[in-house]
């Protein structure tokens, strides 16, 4: 009997183990095929237009676009709780070979631990992408509005003369909590605006503020907000791409008229940009 108990247990690791690994295996199909189609999407439009280059804004729409976000939440919040059990169990060791007297390995762990939470932990997710692109400014909502005053308050104390980085992320924590607990409110697409200029101005983070700006017009399309043209400055000045930089200075231009200083630079970057690109 006691074999038999033995065998059963482990079949039961055998299936729980093929189990595991069919997720996972699964999870990656999910992630290759969401490449390969936006790979296809990506070729598509370079195919499809002729003496231009093509452009493809930061985030994709698309079905596509949305298998490969599912997918990807799926495994950051995976990794996440990976993460926690890693420091749970480098705490455990320290702890039961302090208590053990084993005070080399005891060190070993506390300072394995101590690395570990001393290094960069991306954040791989932020609440712009998991938010999506089709959120829509609307309502007006009492709490939402208190939250985004909060975090106005927070942005403005943060910019000063010297700075202070803790008090721009907790504006940072402000506005997404608007984003992420009233989603339908009016200031959603604000509160994207002004982390947006955080990242680009202070925290110079020019990805999450590409993303952050994109929002912005995504999620209200009438939006007075000159977000096409921070684009432009940042794939122009930051990221020196002058072609995506070029692509969204024409955008600005048919869309921001209303902000006429910086139409005056990027009618000037159009011209520069464009006889560097397309030299005569």
């Amino acid at each position: 009997m006691a074999n038999g108990g033995e065998r059963g247990i482990h079949v039961r690791k055998e299936a729980t183990m093929h189990v595991r690994h069919a997720r996972i295996g699964g999870l990656l199909v999910l992630a290759v095929a969401a490449v390969a189609a936006m790979t296809v999407v990506l070729g598509g439009c370079n195919g499809g237009m002729s003496g231009e280059v093509a452009v493809m804004d930061p985030l994709a729409a698309g079905s596509q676009a949305d298998l490969q976000r599912e997918t990807e939440v799926e495994m950051v919040e995976q990794m996440a709780r990976s993460r926690g059990r890693y420091v749970e169990y480098l705490r455990l060791l320290e702890e039961f070979y302090s208590r053990q007297g084993n005070h080399m390995k005891a060190r070993w762990a506390g300072e394995e631990l101590r690395q570990y939470q001393s290094g960069p932990h991306p954040e791989y997710l932020v609440v712009a992408e998991t938010a999506g692109p089709d959120l829509r400014a609307g309502e007006s909502i009492p709490a939402a509005d208190v939250l985004y005053e909060e975090g106005q308050k927070l942005q403005r104390e943060g910019s000063g003369l010297l700075g202070d980085k803790k008090k721009l992320r907790l504006a940072i924590e402000k506005y997404n909590e608007v984003i992420q607990g009233y989603p339908r409110s009016d200031k959603i697409d604000d509160a994207a605006y002004q982390v947006g200029l955080i990242y680009h101005r202070q925290l110079s983070n020019y990805e999450l503020a590409l993303l952050y700006y994109q929002r912005v017009w995504q999620w209200d399309n009438q939006t007075p907000y000159p977000v096409r043209f921070q684009v432009a400055q940042i794939y122009d000045e930051e990221l020196h791409d002058g072609v995506q930089g070029l692509h969204y200075y024409r955008m600005s231009l048919q869309t921001e008229g209303q902000h006429k200083e910086k139409m005056q630079i990027a009618r000037r970057r159009v011209e520069v940009l464009g006889k560097e690109i397309s030299p005569q």
